[in-house]
């Protein structure tokens, strides 16, 4: 018959220090894993936050109030571990040894110190920004993805050639023209077919061009449909494509193309600040702007107002002791909206971060 000989406390001492060795070992992942982790509550925060900020902007600019906003320029997160181990263990006979030894001592600190620093949205390159009409090559980038939805083009044009677009309807004689619409869903039709194409114009005194080809003959009623709206002759040759100008414009340009005029930024934020649900007596007191109705980017966006806090909203702000939010189910103002932080980020809070001064950094404590 054989015996099992009991292990040592030695060997058990050791045994227990070694697989603590191998514990503090394995924390070292936990530096990538609280990148990992870190990075993307980061970004989700400042995401969520810039979304409120955007909303109370709407909101506050509806009730004819000042807006202010902070940019994020750095972020800085300094992750530190402490890890210590201690273990006493005696050789020989256990009772030379057992009351005498201190037990195994761990220890394993965390901590996380983020920084982030703010700058004021201030100055006359931002407020330039903020007023002057977007660049022609923005309403090209959002025309290219034209396929799913037409609000885009909508939002950010006010006219092509003489046949306007306008944000709000102050009397009857400016009722949105039909043709408008049209020749926004001509263009659509006729880029998904794969006849129209957006193109960078190689001269010199024109951006941008429309090519259209291949036309002749599944596409031929619907591009002389587009023409004609345009006031654009069609070419001999149609077998050639036909490259047509388009200009950053007000009127129809001399030579035969389109001129297109855009909204500002600003005039993004009246088409929301308008489409806000407030009360009756905020209209009749005058506390909140009252608009003509909207036009046709604005007749189809909503930001709604709760006396609770709203169950299934994209983002949700607190004012004058009411909630206002976007509905998360409602993509049209979810695209207007994210169309608009776009371009904030891109033509406003990018230029306010390369300023100097003044900054405002706030350490925030674990």
């Amino acid at each position: 018959m054989r015996f099992c000989r009991p292990k040592s406390p030695f060997s058990s001492s050791i045994a227990s220090f070694c697989g603590f060795i191998w514990l503090l070992m394995g924390c070292t992942t936990l530096g990538p894993q609280s990148i990992a982790t870190g990075r993307a509550a980061y970004n989700e925060v400042i995401n969520h936050t810039e979304d409120q900020q955007m909303l109370m902007a709407i909101v506050r600019n509806r009730y004819g109030e000042t807006i202010s906003m902070l940019a994020v320029t750095n972020v800085t997160a300094n992750i530190r571990f402490n890890a210590a181990a201690e273990a006493q263990f005696g050789i020989g006979p256990s009772q030379n040894y057992e009351t005498n030894l201190i037990p195994l001592s761990t220890g394993l600190a965390f901590e996380d110190n983020p920084t982030i620093s703010y700058v004021p949205i201030e100055g006359e390159e931002q407020f330039d920004r903020l007023m002057s009409p977007v660049p022609l090559k923005v309403v090209v980038i959002f025309a290219r993805s034209m396929e799913h939805s037409r609000l885009p083009f909508l939002m950010l044009t006010q006219s092509i050639n003489h046949i306007r677009n306008p944000n709000f309807i102050h009397s009857p004689a400016s009722e949105p023209d039909p043709r408008y619409l049209r020749i926004v869903d001509l263009m659509i039709e006729l880029n998904k077919s794969g006849h129209l194409d957006w193109a960078r114009d190689p001269r010199e005194y024109v951006q941008f061009s429309i090519v259209i080809r291949d036309y002749k003959p599944a596409r031929s009623e619907e591009i002389r449909e587009l023409l004609m709206l345009l006031g654009i002759s069609r070419q001999e040759n149609e077998s050639k494509p036909l490259v047509v100008p388009v200009f950053h414009a007000l009127r129809e340009p001399e030579s035969e193309g389109i001129a297109i005029s855009t909204n500002s930024i600003y005039d993004l934020i009246e088409l929301l600040s308008a489409s806000i649900e407030v009360p009756e007596k905020h209209r009749e007191t005058g506390l909140a702007i009252t608009y003509p109705p909207p036009g046709l980017a604005g007749s189809r966006v909503r930001i709604h107002r709760s006396e609770t806090i709203p169950q299934h909203s994209s983002v949700t702000i607190k004012y004058r002791n009411s909630y206002y939010y976007i509905d998360e189910t409602d993509q049209a103002t979810k695209l207007m909206f994210r169309i608009l932080r776009t371009l904030w980020k891109d033509r406003i809070a990018t230029t306010a971060q390369l300023q100097t001064a003044p900054i405002l950094t706030i350490p925030v404590g674990q």
